[in-house]
């Protein structure tokens, strides 16, 4: 048993009516940058300083092994 691939033959595209209104399928797209960001924070969430500090301490282990 043998098996080729050969390539498919090519086949133009069927043939589309001719557009009436060619400019129909056109679409505009306007996108805005602005020249500044800005940035606000509220004061709930604001944060005095020394207020934020982890109690207790976080335990920590350190192991080495030599060979």
């Amino acid at each position: 048993m043998v098996t080729a691939h050969v390539p498919a033959p090519v086949q133009p595209p069927p043939l589309q009516p001719v557009k009436v209104q060619p400019a129909a399928g056109t679409a505009v797209r306007v996108t805005q940058v602005p020249l500044v960001k800005e940035a606000a924070q509220v004061a709930l969430q604001e944060i005095p300083a020394g207020a934020l500090v982890t109690v207790p301490l976080p335990a920590t282990l350190t192991v080495s092994v030599k060979v």
